[in-house]
């Protein structure tokens, strides 16, 4: 308990009455007046929470006592020098009675319109352990500052948050994040944190009995990404769980996407590659990706692909794209019907490109795909993962380096991603 000299109706008071908690030093609202050095050299505090009431700060009122930040309410009308240390960051509400102050005394300062109101709109937001779940805040008045609220969770066993409100999953239960302005106004909401582990799942698919034309190399490749995902486990420190199937065709691959991904839950990922022909008929006919059946091709188009991930995939969806013109997929002209939140892609070339294989054993694209998985190749920043971001510009050099096509006519197949650069993690160190 700390005494504050405090002069209330011309009188003189000796009053026990601030308190703390949680590192923060509350001053009540009754207290109008602190007085000279009343908290120097009391330490330990990270935040002031002033009333809004308060008219007169004394000289070298807070002094020694270490606080990040303070708030200077619009009642404030007298500030002594010193009265804070000369590395707090003081924000003050836009033409404060003080500024004049502030700035003879040589201080910086930010002007800052805090809300007189805060909520959480997304309270009883459900999350998994691990994953991750971002705070949306309304305030009141339009315009005041949000970007400034000091954030705590109930339990951090339960789940964490970050000083911009993002919510991380950490062991099964219920916490209450909370939320409060640099003046003291609060807001609260519940989070429930499941304990389910995100899975990954893949399935490899391919075509290896074209009419006409041996597509052994579509063969080959899953043998190369079947030794791959052997080699690397998934995000989540586990194995992927992987099934191949060859030679599907439209209504089989819409059996097999259902059948494979049937348990998945929100926070799992699934991954579908995808080594075929690629076919591009007239617009109003689509573009995707050709599948054998028996002697005959069937077509799948990429918004069939997509309705059937929606249908049966919850949580991320991951497609690799081994097919000709795999750029279809996440291209404005053809509706890019993978671009979307939750959807990964990486595709071998771009809509108009073809690709080629290698020495018909495999493809090109699978070749330099698994070399930047295994032994972390395409690990560019050295954590021990790769994620689709790295992949693609790995892949992306192998193919401006490599003539796929003839001295005559020379090719560089490239590959194309979507999101752009991402972070999002597929593989880690075994």
């Amino acid at each position: 308990m700390k005494k504050i000299w405090m002069l209330s109706a011309g009188f003189l008071v000796l009053l026990c009455c601030a308190f703390a908690s949680a590192d923060t030093l509350h001053i009540p609202s009754s207290v109008d007046i602190i007085m000279e050095e009343a908290y120097a050299g009391d330490a330990g505090f990270d935040r002031l929470i002033l009333p809004s009431g308060i008219r007169e700060i004394g000289r070298n009122a807070f002094r020694g006592c270490g606080f990040d930040a303070v708030y200077l309410p619009p009642s404030l009308e007298t500030l002594g020098e010193d009265a804070f240390d000369s590395d707090v960051s003081i924000y003050v509400c836009p033409d404060s009675p003080v500024e004049r102050e502030l700035y003879v005394q040589g201080r910086a300062y930010r002007p800052l319109l805090l809300p007189d109101s805060v909520s959480i709109l997304n309270a009883g937001a459900e999350i998994s352990t691990g994953g991750q779940v971002t705070m949306q805040v309304a305030a009141e008045p339009a315009g005041s500052d949000t970007a400034h609220l000091i954030w705590s969770s109930s339990d951090e066993s339960v789940a964490t948050v970050s000083s911009q409100g993002v919510v991380t999953g950490v062991g099964d239960g219920t916490a209450v994040i909370r939320a409060e302005t640099l003046a003291g106004v609060t807001a609260s909401a519940e989070v429930t944190v499941t304990g389910h582990k995100p899975v990954y799942r893949a399935l490899l698919v391919a075509n290896v009995n074209y009419y006409e034309e041996n597509a052994g190399w579509n063969g080959g490749d899953i043998a190369l990404l079947r030794d791959m995902f052997e080699s690397v486990n998934a995000p989540n420190g586990e194995p992927w769980q992987v099934t191949v199937l060859y030679d599907l065709y439209d209504t089989r691959m819409e059996a097999a996407i259902r059948d494979t991904f049937a348990d998945t839950r929100e926070g799992d990922v699934s991954l579908i590659h995808i080594s075929s022909h690629g076919f591009l008929l007239l617009r109003s006919l689509g573009i995707g990706v050709r599948m054998s059946k028996g002697s005959q091709m069937t077509y799948i188009t990429y918004p069939t692909l997509k309705s059937w991930t929606d249908k049966y995939i919850k949580g991320d969806t991951v497609l690799i794209l081994e097919t000709c013109y795999a750029g279809a997929a996440i291209d404005p002209d053809f509706g890019a019907p993978f671009c979307e939140d939750g959807c990964y892609v990486l595709g071998a070339c771009g809509t108009y490109e073809h690709c080629y294989s290698y020495n018909g054993n495999y493809n090109f694209f699978v070749k330099w795909f698994v070399s930047g998985v295994n032994g972390m190749a395409a690990d560019s920043n050295k954590d021990g993962a790769v994620s689709l971001g790295e992949l693609q510009r790995y892949v992306y050099a192998q193919g401006t380096r490599t003539n796929v096509g003839s001295s005559d006519s020379p090719y560089h197949q490239l590959s194309v991603a979507y999101p752009a650069d991402s972070g999002f993690v597929l593989f880690v160190r075994k």
